[in-house]
């Protein structure tokens, strides 16, 4: 059946959509300046011609159905698809096609930035945002076109590409190291930086897991943020574990030094993601693939294998 066949008025859709986000039929006649008997009624004339019911009124308020659940979820994946058809049409009238990512503040600062002039030249027409995560690249993102998250295969809702293998090596500024000397020479007196709430891979997983010995009588300190742990490394305040992906131009330019020789590899990935929901453009792919060539440039060169 044809969607116009489908619908009494198009603006049913519209109208179904809004209240089914609210939850209210006053709220979502106030979107389209109606009343609220007004969007009932509409929104009657819809159920009457699906042959089922979308909305339970009751005391409290409304409640969806499931076939209202299942039509609100089709509508809502169909609307951001138009969404995004609409913007990538405004944004091909001016000079540039706007592409967002979402991406931790410290592989932002530490990887991204240094390139920028570099990702200019390749993309003049693109205008990229960047939606920076604090911390580990986890959880949820929203009204963006591509995400660097930590360990997040392709499913239903998202599509993924591999970005780097998740490589853990100790590092510190070369007068930091020649000052204090390495873990692996002096055991030792060390200062560590950390990330608060960094349980998955703190300094005493670290050393658990690849067997180095831990510093007798290290301080410690700590930030909030990645980012400033790898900066107190870079300004020889600290040692810092250092994320292959995160810190590998430093490595390669002499601003850090790694401060062991043990590394630790833990099979887990950092991927490059994008949802399902939202329809995944040209210049999309395009800065995908950038990024993923980029990075296989720079582990080649620091010879991970």
């Amino acid at each position: 059946m044809s969607l116009r066949k489908a619908l009494p008025s198009p603006v049913a859709l519209f109208m179904f959509e809004a209240s089914a986000r609210h939850l209210s039929f006053t709220r979502a006649g106030a979107e389209f300046n109606v009343t609220q008997s007004a969007v009932s009624r509409m929104i009657k004339r819809l159920e009457v011609h699906l042959g089922t019911e979308l909305f339970r009124r009751t005391p409290t308020g409304l409640e969806l159905t499931a076939d209202g659940g299942e039509l609100f979820k089709s509508v809502s994946i169909g609307f951001r698809s138009i969404e995004a058809g609409l913007d990538e049409l405004r944004s091909r009238q001016g000079s540039t096609r706007r592409v967002t990512i979402s991406l931790s503040s410290a592989f932002a600062m530490h990887w991204f930035v240094p390139r920028v002039d570099k990702f200019q030249q390749t993309f003049p027409e693109i205008d990229l945002r960047f939606q920076l995560v604090k911390g580990e690249p986890v959880g949820p993102f929203e009204d963006v076109d591509l995400a660097v998250r930590y360990n997040h295969p392709a499913n239903a809702d998202h599509h993924s590409w591999k970005l780097a293998d998740e490589i853990i090596v100790p590092v510190g500024s070369s007068g930091y190291v020649a000052s204090h000397g390495s873990l692996d020479d002096t055991p030792a007196g060390h200062v560590l930086a950390n990330q608060m709430n960094q349980s998955r891979v703190p300094w005493s997983i670290f050393f658990e897991r690849t067997g180095a010995v831990e510093p007798e009588k290290a301080r410690f300190m700590t930030f909030s943020d990645y980012a400033l742990v790898v900066q107190a490394a870079l300004k020889g305040r600290a040692l810092a574990l250092g994320w292959l992906h995160v810190v590998g131009d430093e490595i390669l330019e002499g601003g850090l030094v790694r401060a062991a020789a043990n590394e630790l590899r833990t099979g887990f990935s950092y991927d490059i993601v994008a949802a399902t929901s939202r329809p995944l453009r040209n210049s999309s792919v395009a800065v995908k693939d950038w990024i993923v060539a980029e990075m296989q440039n720079m582990t080649a060169e620091l010879g991970v294998t």
